[in-house]
């Protein structure tokens, strides 16, 4: 019995510190090797979008009217216990930071009709704005493959960090306090 609790515990701790795999969405092709003689790439330019906002409200979330902010866009779902487990470390960065030009958008992964993921997203009470990312959002930034999934943007929309999985809030904190203060 001690046995198969620990070895459920492993795997318990295995799931919840790697993410989780949404569904899959159509693969998108690998980059091209570069070439050891070009001089290195600038920053990745994020990808603009419109998406579904989950608010009551309804309407769209636009990436370009944030421009000129640090934004951090995080890919997650409602059904995935890492991403759940992170919404009250987002929440309190978002409420300490929204005043600083910093900008959070909750892009949920979720599957099913807009009026089913806005009621699924509503039993979290988030205090940022959400969006319904569907694959075409997921596919411009790469490909999705487990959330959560953040992508840390500069006031220049460059893309500064990528980070998957749970992150701890110094850790976010630090990195986007270090862009705000570009």
């Amino acid at each position: 019995m001690k046995n198969l609790f620990m070895w459920a515990l492993i795997v318990m701790s295995v799931v919840f510190l790697s993410g989780c795999r949404p569904p899959v969405a159509p693969e998108t092709p690998a980059p091209e090797a570069p070439d050891a003689a070009a001089p290195a790439p600038a920053p990745a330019a994020s990808r603009d979008f419109d998406i579904p906002s989950l608010s009551v409200d309804g309407g769209t979330i636009a990436l370009a009217s944030h421009k000129g902010k640090v934004v951090l866009l995080d890919f997650w779902a409602t059904w995935c216990p890492p991403c759940r487990y992170e919404l009250p470390a987002l929440m309190k960065l978002y409420a300490d930071l929204k005043d600083r030009d910093f900008v959070l958008i909750g892009m949920t992964v979720d599957q099913g009709s807009r009026e089913k993921v806005q009621a699924d997203v509503a039993k979290f009470s988030l205090t940022y704005p959400v969006g319904l990312a569907g694959p075409d959002v997921q596919a411009a930034y790469g490909g999705i493959r487990a959330v959560p999934t953040k992508f840390l943007l500069g006031k220049d929309g460059s893309i500064i960090e990528t980070f998957i999985g749970l992150v701890p809030e110094e850790e976010l904190r630090s990195k986007i306090e270090g862009a705000l203060a570009e």
